[in-house]
């Protein structure tokens, strides 16, 4: 599984300070569903945010993994944000979020498979010198130029 294949320029996103994790994460999945062609991103975001209140998707690594199945798709939907600043993880305050990595998949089961083949890939890929590397990007491109390099 190739991360860099799930990501585009435009699917990725180099956040301005200021921004709370419920504000970023409406941001991009309101970003990637219009690139998709998806209308109301609001079940989206109910998912993500649903799960987000149980059990943090946040890696000591400062790695953030919003991940959720839907029913509306066919194909993977994946958006990457980067925090150069930083940002304080409301579950786990010891931890800054340096890197929020955000897909669905379909509810299918030939996709559950790949689900967990993308948890798994993207945990590995985004190492911590990665993420240092990764968050000195100064534009979407180099960021998924970095990544191309790395998968």
């Amino acid at each position: 599984m190739r991360v860099s294949s799930l990501l585009k320029e435009e699917s990725i996103l180099i956040a301005a300070p200021g921004f709370d994790k419920a504000a970023l994460l409406e941001t991009m999945i309101a970003r990637m569903c219009a690139q998709r062609g998806v209308r109301d991103y609001k079940p989206f975001l109910a998912k993500i945010l649903e799960r987000e209140k149980g059990i943090s998707t946040t890696l000591d690594t400062g790695l953030s993994l919003p991940h959720a199945r839907v029913e509306e798709l066919s194909d993977i939907l994946a958006g990457l944000v980067l925090l150069p600043q930083g940002l304080d993880d409301a579950q786990q305050p010891e931890l800054k979020i340096r890197v929020i990595f955000l897909f669905f998949s379909p509810n299918k089961s030939e996709f559950f498979a790949t689900h967990l083949q993308i948890l798994r890939a993207v945990s590995s890929l985004f190492a911590p010198s990665v993420i240092e590397r990764l968050t000195e990007a100064a534009t979407p491109a180099q960021a998924l130029e970095m990544i191309r390099a790395l998968d």
